[in-house]
């Protein structure tokens, strides 16, 4: 779609599944552009803009954002830094349509942290600079609620992560049979949890693989292991590509123990590897998850092992089967054959 940029204060692979997720709908319209202030190098074909300070404030983005085309759209990624302030801000002066994705940064759970700090910035800042949007985008139904109250004037849409059909890699049966952790660390993401639930099971004959980017958070949870001393728990760093769609077909499940998430872009990849998914209810995933194959629950150490020991039984058929249908369920609601065709509707619209 022509003159559609795409703008986020960070899409270097630190950034989690915000990068996932506006690089897939960038591929969907190739003909948009991405503009931020961090990436990674080798992301050619996205635009940067030099940036200072924790608020990363970039005058040459806001400079060339007034250059642009005055038949523009644009896509606001994230709300709390200077890129997506300067977008809203630039597209009501010069009446550019555009849209936000807060990707879930405004859930309750998020504002618990550096609370007083996001509710001032919320009402001096990006609340009048964002409620001007043509519409504000949800990924799930419950996400949607929250954004509508936060926003009433705004007309707020609901359009969940989607995910490309690809075909599922061969299996190779590991050495041990292991759960997998994939994704950013990070304390909302329940690793924390997972090892606590899983270190107490010690008679359970699995390995648990926990791969992401090393970050303070890791660190922590690398010498909690090391002083737990339990061998089962592995630490992989970052895996990428054809290594990280192994990594998911091989294993026995997937566990995303997350407190807060709007349909994490990693339990559609494993669904889609026909590996069954662990997940909690807080990501937003359609409660019909748990009918086809997959399991909901919620962050809490009892319900995490009653799941734990629950996949534990299951045979490599009872395994493959759930795997398989739900790669099904996730073709069918979360992939962009089919969720292409209202982003294409909703960017038609703001013309």
């Amino acid at each position: 779609m022509n003159n559609l940029y795409h703008i986020a204060e960070d899409i270097s692979r630190a950034s989690g599944g915000v990068r996932t997720v506006v690089k897939d709908i960038q591929l969907q319209f190739p003909k948009s552009q991405i503009l931020t202030t961090q990436k990674d190098p080798d992301d050619d074909a996205i635009q940067d803009f030099v940036k200072k300070g924790p608020w990363l404030y970039s005058r040459d983005l806001a400079t060339h954002l007034n250059h642009l085309e005055s038949n523009s759209l644009f896509h606001i990624h994230g709300v709390w830094m200077h890129a997506q302030y300067t977008a809203a801000k630039t597209a009501s002066k010069r009446n550019i349509p555009f849209i936000v994705t807060p990707h879930g940064m405004y859930e309750p759970w998020l504002w618990q942290e550096g609370r007083l700090k996001k509710k001032l910035y919320f009402k001096m800042f990006s609340c009048s600079a964002f409620a001007k949007a043509r519409y504000i985008h949800a990924i799930t139904p419950d996400e949607q609620k929250n954004l509508k109250e936060l926003f009433p004037n705004t007309e707020v849409v609901c359009i969940p992560n989607a995910i490309e059909i690809v075909d599922v890699v061969e299996a190779n049966e590991p050495l041990r049979p292991y759960l997998l952790f994939l994704g950013r660390i990070h304390s909302k993401k329940g690793v924390e949890l997972l090892i606590d639930v899983f270190t107490s099971l010690k008679s359970l004959d699995f390995d648990l693989k926990i791969v992401g980017p090393e970050n303070d958070h890791a660190l922590e949870l690398m010498d909690k292991v090391k002083q737990l001393k339990d061998s089962r728990i592995q630490f992989l760093g970052a895996v990428r590509g054809a290594d990280k769609q192994h990594l998911y077909r091989n294993a026995h499940a997937f566990i995303a123990p997350s407190y807060s998430e709007v349909v994490g872009m990693v339990n559609l990849e494993a669904a889609m590897m026909a590996t069954p998914v662990i997940t909690t209810h807080q990501t937003g995933l359609l409660s019909d998850w748990n009918k086809n194959g997959g399991k909901l629950i919620d962050p809490n150490f009892k319900q995490l092992e009653a799941a734990i020991l629950e996949c534990s039984n299951w045979t490599k058929s009872e395994r493959d089967s759930k795997g398989q249908r739900l790669r099904e369920f996730v073709i069918q609601e979360y992939s962009w054959k089919v969720n292409r065709p209202k982003w294409e509707a909703l960017y038609n619209s703001m013309k």
